[in-house]
């Protein structure tokens, strides 16, 4: 079982952005039916992805979806601080 919520923006900012994750126990391997969910929110909006683990195809499915997630958040993270650069090499 894994639960853990982080606030993105300091408090201060009154932006209440956050990430939250929740997998439950398979007991084991044994119980194929848990929740296994990643919140994203910002200010007013969310987002909830849900990845299944219920069978052979959704377990492949699923785990290829978090792959593809990570592949596409560490470009953005990268493409992000390179024009933060560019931009600050102007100030």
């Amino acid at each position: 079982m894994y639960r853990k919520r982080i606030f993105l923006n300091p408090i201060s900012l009154s932006a209440p952005s956050f990430i939250q994750a929740v997998t439950d126990s398979s007991d084991e391997g044994t119980y194929l039916l848990g929740s296994y969910i990643l919140i994203i929110a910002d200010c007013d909006r969310r987002i909830m992805l849900e990845f299944s683990l219920a069978n052979a195809t959704q377990r492949k499915a699923s785990l290829a979806k978090i792959d593809r997630l990570l592949k596409v958040v560490n470009e953005f993270s990268e493409a992000l601080r390179a024009e933060a650069e560019l931009i600050e090499r102007q100030r």
